[in-house]
């Protein structure tokens, strides 16, 4: 609670990020290869050199099996931690990160006729590359290695690496 306690949060940045996310477990690299993804983050609160950002997306894969397509559909929720290094007069500056994840899994195959879903869990951590554009436009390039903890073990490990590049920019709100 003290990293969180009582102060004016200077934050009120959203996000918007596209990339890939890679799977590194052998069998589902080899079944799902990679997965188109797009992300929506916002950052609520800040602190000094310290942004907590909410994020959220979706990823999708389709891939032929036995005639058949099989649907992977995924929808990562992530609380991050970032820590914004120092680089005064610097065009670009580095931010690493961690946090907390959930990711909730419909995994449709017509093969069987049915459709799997499961929420697993898990931890990340995150490198950035934030590129200042026009006025208070960001570009932002990403890294986060997602490691998830399957509910059942025999399921297939879903952990991965996500990456993206996107903008960011300051929420606007209207005065009263």
């Amino acid at each position: 609670m003290l990293i969180f306690g009582s102060s004016v949060s200077k934050a009120q940045i959203s996000s918007v990020k596209v990339g890939i996310y890679d799977f590194v477990d052998n069998t589902a690299s080899e079944f799902y290869v990679l997965a188109p993804t797009v992300m929506f983050g916002y950052d609520v609160w800040k602190r000094s050199q310290l942004d907590l950002d909410l994020s959220t997306g979706l990823s999708f894969n389709r891939t032929r099996y036995n005639s058949h397509y099989h649907y992977l559909y995924m929808i990562p929720f992530m609380a991050t931690v970032y820590y914004n290094l120092p680089n005064p007069g610097a065009k670009i500056w580095p931010g690493i990160g961690m946090g907390v994840s959930l990711l909730w899994k419909a995994d449709q195959n017509r093969d069987f006729d049915k459709t799997h879903y499961s929420l697993a869990y898990g931890y990340h951590a995150t490198g950035r590359l934030n590129v200042p554009l026009k006025g208070d436009l960001l570009l932002t390039l990403e890294m986060t290695y997602n490691l998830l903890i399957p509910p059942v073990m025999e399921e297939v490990n879903l952990s991965g690496m996500i990456l993206t590049i996107g903008l960011s920019f300051p929420a606007r709100h209207v005065n009263q």
